[in-house]
């Protein structure tokens, strides 16, 4: 796996740390989700109320945390389901439009190839342009529900 990484965000150029979450990070996680705005961002998520408990639903599947300054700034989910999987990414207002998002779920792709997975998927409200964009921008293509968005994984090793 080629986790963790560290990348430069273009626009300030401070060093961006992907990693592995652990459960150790619970509390910082639910910190980040607490001042996340706009709440729910899409999709009913992050949840407003309960975030732990989401969390807690989440920790089965590999989490991946961006770290800027020795601050947590976002978060990604790839949820499996047989050979295809569900990617989830959200990156705190405060550090949007720097890249984040982009390394977050490149990260997500790879560590499903890695894992085998032939395809990966996401949702996304219409008006989550960045989203969109951010999934076109890694070879993800529109489904026939406007909302959906996937892409094929050819690489990926036989499980």
């Amino acid at each position: 796996m080629s986790v963790p990484v560290t990348a430069h965000q273009a626009k300030t150029k401070k060093a961006v740390q992907i990693r592995p979450a652990s459960a150790a990070d619970e509390a910082q996680l639910c910190s980040m989700y607490e001042s996340f705005e706009p709440r729910p961002a899409s999709l009913g998520l992050p949840p407003r109320v309960r975030i732990a408990e989401w969390l807690e639903r989440l920790s089965p599947s590999p989490n991946f945390l961006a770290i800027v300054d020795d601050r947590l700034v976002g978060h990604a989910v790839l949820c499996p389901d047989g050979d295809t999987a569900e990617v989830a990414v959200f990156v705190h207002q405060d550090y949007r439009n720097r890249g984040i998002g982009h390394l977050l779920l490149e990260t997500l792709v790879e560590q499903a190839r890695q894992a085998g997975m032939r395809r990966v998927w996401g949702m996304t409200e219409l008006d989550n342009i960045p989203m969109l964009r951010l999934a076109k921008s890694l070879g993800f293509a529109q489904e026939k529900d406007p909302c959906m968005f996937a892409v094929d994984l050819p690489g990926a090793p036989k499980r």
